[in-house]
């Protein structure tokens, strides 16, 4: 009995001599540690940020950052702030980490919604620091940039972003730049296309924007097609019908699923701005093939279609026939049973041949075969949903009278 107590006790030593408990927990500071977090109390608002800026920790620059608009809020501080924290902040950036990068980019947008510096002033170091950070090679601090930069597009004058923006986008697409250069484009470009006159536009922006259209890099192509909707906005119908629709029509053909989706929902977006010989000339038939290709190929677009179906019969039910009204309810009755056919569903549960010389698996047949299952069932789910803003009903009363 002894014995057994004695081994018992030795093994809650050696359990608690494993623990350490005297040893320092990890979230208290050391001393050294403190010291570099104290400052002097004495110091101005302007002075501790100009000091955490050159010589505190990570944390103490982001709060510095955030602080920024309250700084140059207070009209005593203001002028200072500009001269001595401002410079040493857009210092600290360039090689800053994600952390306070993102905290920047608050606060600059701040600034400028709150309008606490002049636009000229935001324009030479604010507005110039935002251009530079968009070619950051960290994609989620490009990214954050970028987001920020298309916001404060939103509340500059349109001289300011002629002189400091146009010249910056249109460099970054071209084809010698990287792939998030020319994306970044894109986005760009779709922002500040209205603001300029159309002959701005025709001039400066459309020849890079059909460049784009053509890119090597399919990411690229589609996220220029997603913004030709702005485009033509700021084109105007002729420029759009003679320089817009006929990318948009090759967009909605191309080889890529990603684009030629970007493409079927740009349709639907430039719809408002077309006439009606242009709907029945070239968007009827082109949302027609679309709706072909997408049931033929089973492939992404589908739900997509059924998706945007609804809106795409809105936007061009003036102009249609009643042939073509008949054409669309079929094509919609098509949709709500696609993946339902008998000879379909048969087939698809039928053990896929395998190919050895083209290494395919059993395991990635099966998963391409319950892929398109999903496919197809979220386009008869899209289907559904789509059925009021569809109008057939008011389409059938309309054939029938």
């Amino acid at each position: 009995m002894s014995s057994s107590v004695d081994a018992t006790s030795t093994s809650l030593a050696e359990d608690l001599q494993d623990l350490q408990l005297d040893r320092p927990a990890k979230g208290l500071k050391s001393v050294e540690e403190l010291e570099k977090l104290t400052v002097d109390e004495h110091l101005s608002d302007i002075e501790r940020s100009v000091y955490l800026l050159s010589s505190g920790q990570e944390v103490q620059r982001i709060s510095v950052i955030h602080n920024l608009p309250d700084l140059l809020r207070d009209t005593e501080s203001h002028d200072e702030c500009m001269r001595r924290v401002v410079p040493k902040v857009r210092e600290v950036l360039h090689l800053a980490q994600t952390d306070m990068q993102l905290a920047a980019t608050s606060a600059f947008l701040q600034i400028l919604q709150k309008n606490l510096v002049p636009i000229q002033n935001y324009s030479q170091t604010f507005l110039q620091t935002i251009l530079n950070s968009v070619d950051s090679k960290d994609p989620d601090v490009a990214s954050a940039w970028l987001d920020t930069l298309l916001d404060v597009i939103d509340l500059l004058p349109k001289e300011v972003i002629k002189k400091e923006i146009l010249g910056s986008a249109i460099s970054k697409g071209q084809l010698a730049q990287s792939v998030q250069s020319r994306l970044a484009c894109c986005r760009i470009l779709g922002k500040i296309s209205t603001k300029f006159e159309p002959f701005v536009i025709k001039k400066e922006i459309l020849p890079v924007v059909q460049s784009l259209c053509q890119d090597v890099d399919y990411e690229v192509r589609g996220c220029m097609c997603r913004q030709l909707d702005c485009v033509a906005r700021g084109l105007g119908l002729e420029a759009t019908k003679s320089a817009i629709l006929p990318e948009l029509v090759e967009l909605t053909n191309d080889e890529e699923c990603h684009v030629r989706i970007a493409g079927l929902e740009t349709v639907v977006n430039i719809l408002s701005l077309l006439d009606a010989e242009t709907c029945g000339t070239t968007i009827i038939p082109l949302v027609c093939k679309i709706c072909q290709q997408a049931v033929q190929a089973e492939d992404a677009t589908l739900p997509v279609v059924a998706t945007q179906l609804g809106k795409l019969c809105h936007g061009i039910a003036d102009n249609l026939t009643d042939e073509q009204k008949q054409w669309f309810i079929d094509f919609y009755k098509k949709l709500c049973h696609v993946g339902l056919e008998k000879n379909k569903a048969s087939s698809r549960v039928t053990t896929p041949v395998i190919d050895k010389d083209r290494g395919g698996s059993k395991e990635s047949d099966l998963t391409d075969i319950f892929e398109l299952e999903d496919k197809l069932v979220e386009c008869r789910k899209n289907s559904a949903f789509n059925f009021p803003c569809n109008g057939f009903i008011l389409w059938c009363k309309t054939i029938q009278t």
